[in-house]
């Protein structure tokens, strides 16, 4: 920040410290983005992280963005089954400690040779034809949240309901 960027990208800034130095410089570049006038992007696995810093989610897979939104809009109602692998895939303090997790099945594509269609696909418990034969693009879910999945609009019924955060 020393040279007041217009942008600065922080790429798994928090790796590797303890949950007290995480928080301390995630809410120190927070404060401090925008004294400076610098836009913030925090390139980050932790959900947690995601969910106490981010106004704006994007969620890639295999190096493309398959769902995009607030971070309200993705936690409540994600339209992406990797999305939704995601979020099931993280314990919850909210949920009895006899709900197992539920991990996302099989391994991820080889990003030399990404199958056709869409790259999850192989490891989606919602595919269908479609999904196999070509690749979706970010359709509008509502508003500014994006869905890169052939079946977004049925997604929360196919899924259940999901709990609220």
């Amino acid at each position: 920040l020393v040279n007041n960027p217009d942008l600065l990208i922080a790429d798994e800034p928090t790796t590797a410290l303890d949950v007290t130095i995480q928080a301390q410089i995630l809410e120190l570049m927070r404060d401090l983005a925008p004294q400076f006038g610098t836009a913030l992007i925090i390139i980050t696995h932790n959900l947690g992280v995601v969910a106490r810093y981010a106004k704006r989610v994007a969620v890639m897979y295999a190096g493309k963005i398959i769902e995009s939104g607030t971070a309200r809009e993705i936690y409540e109602n994600p339209r992406h089954p990797y999305t939704l692998g995601l979020l099931g895939s993280v314990p919850r303090l909210d949920e009895t400690l006899k709900e197992k997790l539920d991990p996302i099945e099989g391994l991820p594509p080889d990003l030399i040779d990404l199958p056709v269609g869409c790259s999850f696909a192989p490891r989606c418990k919602y595919a269908f034809d479609r999904c196999i034969q070509e690749t979706p693009t970010l359709s509008t879910v509502s508003g500014k949240h994006e869905s890169a999945c052939w079946r977004y609009a049925e997604l929360g019924e196919l899924a259940g309901t999901r709990k609220k955060s």
